[in-house]
């Protein structure tokens, strides 16, 4: 009997001895994997020619700096635009009938200006005239207007284009720049820009033209040395 306890105790050691240890493996939570930040980037793929000029019957050259003594309500220049790069352009016919058929070769295209100044103030204005409403803005130092010549190309005279006169058929082909009332505060060179662009997306968040289509002029104020 005792050989029988015995033996019985062997066997249950054995069995409680020789058990295998289970061992659970934490599992590692996944982390989703993040996908590459998408940046949108701007391209421009619109390379219209476009100039600012200056008009001598049917010749127009290019205006690269003038110098002009700023004088309260007397006029800066009227600059005439043109869908060139060339310096000097030879009409075969007037300037508005020119501008017209050359300018719709490139439609549905719009034209816009800019005017950049720096105040004595320290303030830097930059402002774009995409309407005729725009040349509103800073008007202390600058009084603008835009001109469509061919809408007005049989009139002796005519005047500038109004806001309630705007439609979709209305051309900038000119601006006028007058000194105002508080141009004595301007003491740098005035940076006068012509641009095309079809879309929003050709302005930065700032509302500064960002394209490829564009031609600057400086006008430098008597007085104030050339860059």
């Amino acid at each position: 009997m005792k050989c029988k306890v015995i033996l019985l105790l062997f066997l249950l050691f054995l069995v409680c001895g020789c058990e295998k240890e289970v061992v659970v493996e934490e599992k590692k939570e996944e982390k989703p994997s993040l996908s590459p930040e998408v940046v949108e980037t701007y391209q421009d793929q619109n390379n219209t020619p476009i100039g600012i000029y200056q008009l001598n019957g049917n010749t127009l050259t290019k205006y690269t700096t003038i110098t002009k003594k700023l004088v309260v309500e007397e006029d800066v220049g009227i600059f005439q635009v043109y869908p060139s790069n060339e310096d000097v352009v030879s009409l075969d016919k007037g300037f508005a009938d020119s501008y017209y058929e050359k300018w719709m070769s490139y439609q549905p295209l719009h034209l816009g200006f800019n005017l950049k100044f720096h105040l004595i103030s320290g303030e830097d204005v930059s402002y774009n005239m995409l309407y005729p409403s725009d040349c509103m803005n800073r008007w202390e130092h600058f009084m603008n207007y835009l001109y469509d010549d061919y809408a007005n190309k049989e009139k002796g005279f005519y005047s500038h284009i109004e806001n309630d006169e705007y439609n979709e058929n209305t051309l900038f082909t000119a601006i006028k720049i007058q000194s105002s009332y508080q141009v004595s505060e301007v003491d740098s060179p005035i940076y006068l820009t012509v641009f095309t662009y079809d879309t929003e997306d050709d302005f930065d968040e700032k509302g500064e033209y960002r394209g490829n289509s564009s031609y600057t002029m400086k006008i430098f104020p008597e007085g104030i040395l050339c860059e």
